[in-house]
């Protein structure tokens, strides 16, 4: 069986909302991320952590 054969599938009743905080957060993650990379911190991690502060990840089963 190949790696194709495997893949992931999202399950049946699950939903993800992503939303846009209010309007001070976004610049709280940019301005966050811009620190971290003027500290030295790999773009992926502060890219990640930008993208969760400004916006909200809602995990739901329907």
């Amino acid at each position: 069986m190949t790696h194709m054969e495997k893949a992931m599938v999202p399950r049946r009743g699950l939903r993800i909302d992503l939303t846009l905080r209010p309007f001070p957060f976004p610049l709280i993650g940019l301005g966050g991320a811009w620190l971290g990379v003027r500290a030295g911190t790999e773009a992926a991690a502060v890219t990640v952590a930008a993208f969760l502060a400004s916006v909200r990840v809602r995990i739901s089963r329907i």
